[in-house]
């Protein structure tokens, strides 16, 4: 929270009405735009509404058409992404190359919620942010919780 501009507005556009994203960044204060593919909002093809973030978590076997787009429109984002084999890819590597890229790296693993709402029992990979226009550098480092720092 602490790297975003408080009272800002955020478009959550993978998430619905009752996604951590919407309901941590609201109860912090910012004005939430959330959309789900679910609900009929398609990131792809909806306009990007009047926003100063774009935060959440895409569908990882999307995850380079969803920074492609994200570079498109422009906006500062931070997209929640498994960092296995994020530059494993040349389109990727020249979109990195060509645009400012962040990573928010996180430790301990991030924990994911299903749809059941139950949390995962082990995640397998690393995950963390993708970020652009968010953080000052380019690599940064984030304790999930601060109790845990090892």
């Amino acid at each position: 929270m602490e790297r975003l501009k408080a009272g800002s507005v955020v478009w959550c556009p993978f998430d619905t009405a009752e996604s951590a994203f919407v309901t941590v960044l609201s109860g912090h204060g910012f004005r939430v735009i959330h959309g789900h593919i679910h609900t009929g909002q398609d990131f792809f093809k909806a306009e990007a509404p009047d926003c100063d973030y774009i935060i959440s978590n895409p569908p990882y076997s999307l995850k380079g058409q969803v920074i492609r787009r994200l570079y498109e429109i422009g906006r500062p984002f931070a997209m929640l992404l498994n960092f296995q084999g994020i530059f494993d890819s040349k389109e990727r590597f020249r979109m990195f190359h060509d645009n400012r890229v962040e990573m928010l790296w996180l430790s301990p693993r991030v924990e994911y919620i299903g749809e059941d709402r139950e949390k995962s029992k082990r995640v397998p990979f690393q995950s963390g942010y993708l970020c652009s226009g968010i953080c000052k550098n380019q690599l940064e480092f984030a304790y999930l919780d601060e109790t845990k720092k090892q």
